[in-house]
């Protein structure tokens, strides 16, 4: 079978004269497979620690990125309307009346669903850019509108009650943080009325009663101020590079 003998009191086993320490190898393995699972059983908690953390990062981060991406969007769109505005007035406008105008014009334009470049295609059309600027008729007398969107005061203190907008006098109209809101509403208001932009482009100009009276007594219209409006917003959007 096999001779049994103790060297340094380690139990030997002798058996067809290959030498075994009996207990030796069993607590080596013991101690291999504890500290094999241990590690594995920390690796795991670490693991599970790990994804936990990174399922709760993971939706922050594609939020972040979404939130990056649309302000990105946003403010390249509005460094073209800079850019437009000085080519188009020739490097006449400011730079404070230039970034008030892109971000004023960008935001309402984004809230009605419109083409910013159509919007400035208005104001340039109405004002040539100029916040102070006071309408006149062919004759040189004064029409009453007022401001980057040549809104009257009747108009305007109507479509600002609509809206909740404070309005206290014509003045206000030559603020562009009021005037351009009122005026792309009250645009608003006439293509929503009219059912279509052209008709309501030249209701803003010359009025909803004087284009209504016209449709209804079937007489032509004046399309001359809707042929300036098209043809500023394609100049626009050449200039733009979306031509």
């Amino acid at each position: 079978m096999g001779a049994t003998r103790k060297i340094f009191n380690l139990p030997i086993i002798i058996r067809k004269n290959h030498i075994w320490i009996s207990e030796l190898p069993g607590m080596f393995i013991g101690i291999a497979v504890a500290v094999a699972l241990i590690t594995l059983g920390w690796i795991a908690l670490l693991n599970d620690h790990t994804i936990q953390k990174y399922n709760t990062i993971l939706p922050l981060i594609k939020t972040e990125r979404v939130f990056v991406a649309r302000t990105l969007t946003e403010l390249r769109q509005k460094f073209t309307i800079v850019t437009v505005l000085d080519t188009f007035s020739h490097g006449k406008l400011s730079d404070e009346i230039k970034w008030t105008l892109a971000e004023l014009v960008y935001r309402n334009s984004k809230t009605y669903g419109y083409d910013p470049l159509l919007v400035l295609a208005v104001i340039h059309v109405e004002s040539l850019f100029d916040p102070k600027a006071k309408g006149q008729f062919r004759d040189g007398n004064y029409s009453g509108a007022l401001g980057l969107m040549q809104l009257k005061t009747e108009t305007a203190r109507e479509v600002a009650e609509a809206l909740g907008i404070p309005f206290k006098s014509k003045d206000d109209l030559f603020i562009p943080e009021v005037n351009i809101p009122l005026g792309i509403a009250y645009l608003t208001q006439q293509i929503s009325h009219f059912k279509s932009l052209k008709l309501g482009i030249l209701a803003y100009n010359q009025g909803p009663g004087v284009i209504a009276s016209s449709l209804k007594s079937k007489q032509p219209l004046s399309i001359r101020y809707y042929n300036k409006v098209l043809q500023s917003y394609f100049s626009l959007r050449k200039m733009s590079g979306n031509s």
